[in-house]
């Protein structure tokens, strides 16, 4: 979930505008539009068209003079952070009109990791680089610009603040950190680059580091204590407590005026209390608060641009979503919204459009790849026939077995060897407050289930089976909510596991609650509760609860197998990727011992463990794999189970019944 985007827009920095700047009349110069595009070269003749940047997060262009100390100090900040930060996805080129020789000297003095430019086609004059230096152009997605410097001195404090502020939105909190650092080496009093430290903290989940930075800058006076209240009301809403929140940012806006934040804190405690007409209306209010944070509306933008999604005004949530972007052009939230809003009107391309917009500001963020994912294959599912025909006949087979009460096992050579372990994910209800991310609990199943599936342990029944057939059996939520129906549902698309759950969204993240029961019984098997954090630990959150449910599910059906032949080290297994083996999968060879009966009571002692086998290949149904720590020879129609100690299954292809 998004930290509210107050790490950028809570700051009063004098940025320097370019509408502002004598000489610069280009409407092209204005915040949002796009800048101008050129081709340059370097010193050994190796072309950078600006075009070719379309869809990076982010470009730097920094125009200066190579004799210039004062102009070039911005530049080897900039080096140094992108030399520290090397995944930071921090593009940064030096533009100059300083000679062929004086930038040769320059590279081999300076050693930047960074392309300086020939400017030999005028693209300081497009830019009104020629006569104040440096000239600083932040340029974001789409190649649109999001800012314009010019001159040393403070302007680069300032300069570097905001870009400080830039990589908050884009959810790079220790690239802001490191870069306020900087700017305090020379300035330790400067409010904006310790509020930005502040707000870097709070993505980070640092919120007690965060609240000892703001509580400082709220005991200093006038902005510096505006900004600290601010930072502050964001620690409290994020530690859960909301009605302090909400009475330091009432603080604020008493003392310093026209803010959103008061409306925003506001409109999220009304929405968790379910007064929606009141949330409305004070995040229409929050919109229409342009002092001092700005950032701010879009936060206000998008939650109004929620609640018009949720009564199915599409075309005003996306007018509403577009607004939030045209502020913070990294929204990425905002965006995949957007395209949510297209999936309800069924309209696939606008939706992948959408998604893909996204996945340029941060083509790692795992809820965006899987929208997209899915929108490439509704695309495709619409025009290919033969797939839609398949999935008929496979939703009507299901729709058979439910209603006859059909639920045959899968048939089985042996009751030793393994079966398809199947899955079946069922929607996870959602409810509390108004997140900035749509469809959290929807995204939250959808990418469970295909990081699941994409591990190739378990099959993972595909959720247009699942929808369809709830969809043909006219089954409603309060029906889903019985136990016995999706016992029955899971049975007759012979899954062994089903998983549902529930959110719960709360100012401080997300609380997630989810379930794996036995298809069978309806008997849990595993509970999780996991609260979600601050945005940048997303990721990680989610392999860790996907890791988590897998490693059950593997102790829970191990997988077991017969050795079909043994040649020399290597051996043939009876078990294949249908049932689970991926390539790494290691198995105990073990001697099954008799049951023991001692003084009338009986137990089951240990299988013994002769060797090991490490599977190296995997067909549909067989496996090969190489003996290791061998005790006795290996033989055939000897038993194997899944050593449970090496749950470290490797990525495959994603595997959908």
């Amino acid at each position: 979930m998004k930290v509210n985007p107050i790490s950028v827009g809570l700051f009063t920095v004098a940025v320097i505008a370019v509408a502002l700047m004598p000489g610069i009349g280009h409407t092209a110069f204005q915040a949002g539009n796009p800048v101008p595009v050129f081709t340059l070269k370097d010193i050994n003749g190796k072309t950078y068209p600006l075009s070719g940047m379309k869809n990076k997060a982010m470009t730097i262009l920094y125009f200066f003079d190579t004799d210039s100390r004062p102009s070039i100090e911005g530049l080897l900040s900039l080096d140094l952070l992108a030399k520290q930060y090397r995944d930071a996805d921090l593009t940064v080129w030096g533009i100059t009109r300083s000679s062929k020789q004086k930038v040769a000297a320059f590279n081999n003095s300076t050693q930047t990791i960074f392309p300086v430019l020939m400017d030999t086609a005028g693209v300081s004059e497009m830019y009104d680089a020629q006569r104040v230096l440096p000239t600083v152009c932040i340029v974001g997605p789409e190649l649109k610009m999001l800012d314009l410097f010019q001159g040393g001195g403070k302007t680069t404090q300032v300069m570097l603040v905001r870009l400080a502020e830039r990589n908050l939105q884009r959810k790079k909190p220790e690239v802001a950190r490191a870069i306020t650092e900087t700017v305090e080496k020379n300035d330790p009093g400067n409010a904006q680059a310790r509020t930005v430290k502040g707000y870097a903290a709070i993505q980070e989940g640092k919120l007690d580091e965060a609240e000892q930075t703001f509580y400082t800058l709220s005991k200093e006076q006038g902005s510096s204590a505006v900004l600290g209240k601010e930072g502050l009301a964001q620690v409290y809403e994020k530690k859960g407590q909301t009605e302090k929140a909400f009475q330091l940012a009432k603080e604020v806006s008493a003392q310093a005026g026209d803010r959103p934040l008061a409306y925003v804190i506001k409109g999220d405690q009304l929405y968790l209390q379910n007064n929606k007409k009141s949330a409305e209306s004070a995040y229409r209010e929050g919109t229409q608060k342009n002092g001092g944070a700005p950032f701010q509306r879009a936060v206000a933008y998008n939650q109004l641009g929620r609640l018009y999604a949720q009564r199915g005004d599409y075309a005003k949530s996306r007018e509403l979503y577009d607004q939030a972007v045209i502020i913070d052009p990294y929204y990425i939230e905002a965006t995949s919204n957007k395209g949510l809003t297209y999936e309800q009107e069924g309209r696939w391309d606008k939706a992948l459009e959408a998604y893909r917009q996204a996945e340029a500001i941060d083509k790692n963020d795992p809820f965006v790849r899987a929208l997209a994912e899915n929108a490439m294959r509704m695309l495709m599912l619409k025009k290919d026939e033969m797939k839609q025909q398949e999935l008929a006949v496979a939703i009507r087979k299901v729709v058979e077995h439910y209603r006859k009460n059909h639920f045959d096992p899968l048939p089985a050579d042996d009751p030793w060897t393994s079966r398809p372990t199947r899955v079946a994910f069922f929607d996870i209800s959602e409810s509390g407050g108004l997140s900035q991310r749509a469809g959290f609990a929807g995204l939250l199943k959808d990418h469970l289930a295909r990081q699941m599936g994409a591990s190739g342990r378990v099959l993972v029944i595909d959720s247009l089976i699942v929808d369809g057939v709830i969809d043909a059996l006219g089954l409603d939520r309060d029906s889903l909510a019985d136990d016995e129906v999706r016992s029955r549902l899971s049975r007759a698309m012979q899954a062994s596991l089903m998983i549902q759950g529930s959110v719960y969204q709360l100012p401080s993240g997300p609380l997630c609650n989810l379930k794996m029961l036995t298809s069978e019984d309806a008997r849990p098997i595993e509970l999780i509760d996991y609260q979600f954090t601050a945005g940048i630990h997303l990721r990680k959150d989610l392999s860790q609860i996907n890791r988590h449910l897998l490693t059950r599910i593997m102790e829970k059906y191990p997988l077991q197998a017969f050795v079909v032949e043994v040649t020399g080290n290597q051996v043939l297994l009876n078990l294949g990727s249908i049932q689970g083996v991926v390539e790494g999968t290691i198995f105990n060879v073990v001697e099954v011992k008799p049951s023991i009966t001692y003084k009338g009571k009986q137990f089951i002692p240990e299988p013994g463990i002769v060797a090991k086998v490490q599977v190296v290949r995997s067909d549909d149904d067989f496996s090969y794999g190489h003996i290791k720590d061998q005790r006795r020879p290996v033989k055939p129609d000897d038993k194997l189970r899944e050593n449970l100690n090496a749950l470290e299954p490797n990525n495959q292809g994603s595997r959908i019944w």
